[in-house]
């Protein structure tokens, strides 16, 4: 390993002696490697991961499948954030009014507990797109040790697989309801019809990395990896994708040239320095 990530590793084993710690656990790569971390050097250690229509669910049973190979004490907690009239109405803080709710729920097990600290696994690299669930985290002292110790999303990586952790490689993940551009409504429809799509994608071409995205008028923009997007334009392929996007809801099937990334959504924003 590069001294360089040896010492942040380091910071963060020394930042975990000797507490109790609460993990947000999703079961993607970043949270992954903190719950390794915890168990190995931590006093104690509990998982959190939220439950709802955002998630699918291969990616909570994932995450439990985690915590029982490595015996870490695991609660599932039900959210159901499409409760909230205002978010719902899908506005550019978004994020922020999901994270407050999930973390207060979280931050008062801590305090039933009796638990030191509650820790987040946002990452260097969030910090350069608009991420407003950071204010939340902030705004209610949950620790961020990848960001204090300026750990960006590939030395996550190199450090899950130099634990040999099978999530290492595992694809960046985000909840459906970045799916939808900001201020069209959100509702179970929508994501249903998200998390079906991408479903299908996935299964029928053997994909790993890819979003649906959700646009007026029942529009459906699907993004791929750059090599994936000429094993799809294939007649056949465009067939199968078109059946049953259609049965799905969707009225216009799209593939995005531009290909995959995370945040594509923020693009219209005037939001990032």
């Amino acid at each position: 390993m590069k001294k360089h990530l040896q010492l942040k590793l380091d910071n963060i084993i020394s930042s975990l002696k000797d507490q109790k710690v609460i993990v947000a656990f999703s079961g993607g790569v970043d949270s992954s490697l903190l719950a390794f971390l915890s168990k190995k050097f931590s006093k104690e250690t509990f998982l959190i991961t939220e439950k709802s229509i955002l998630y699918s669910e291969e990616e909570i049973e994932e995450a439990m499948q985690f915590a029982k190979e490595l015996d870490i004490p695991h609660l599932i907690i039900e959210r159901n954030p499409l409760s909230d009239e205002y978010f719902r109405s899908n506005p550019e803080d978004r994020c922020y009014i999901c994270k407050s709710g999930l973390y207060r729920t979280i931050l008062k097990i801590k305090e039933e507990k009796k638990y030191d600290i509650v820790i987040d696994g946002s990452n260097l690299d969030d910090l350069k797109d608009y991420r407003p669930g950071m204010k939340a985290v902030k705004e209610l002292n949950v620790s961020t040790p990848y960001i204090k110790y300026e750990i960006n999303k590939q030395e996550i990586r190199e450090l899950s697989k130099f634990y040999d952790l099978k999530v290492h490689s595992k694809p960046a993940m985000a909840c459906f309801s970045s799916r939808i551009p900001y201020g069209q409504v959100i509702n179970d429809e929508k994501i249903n019809r998200i998390r079906d799509g991408e479903k299908f994608l996935k299964q029928t071409f053997q994909l790993k990395q890819l979003r649906v995205r959700h646009h007026e008028n029942n529009l459906a923009r699907i993004e791929l990896l750059p090599e994936d997007i000429s094993k799809i334009l294939i007649n056949e392929n465009m067939e199968l994708i078109k059946k049953k996007f259609k049965q799905l809801g969707f009225a216009y099937i799209t593939i995005d040239i531009e290909g995959f990334r995370s945040g594509s959504m923020n693009e219209p924003l005037d939001l990032i320095s």
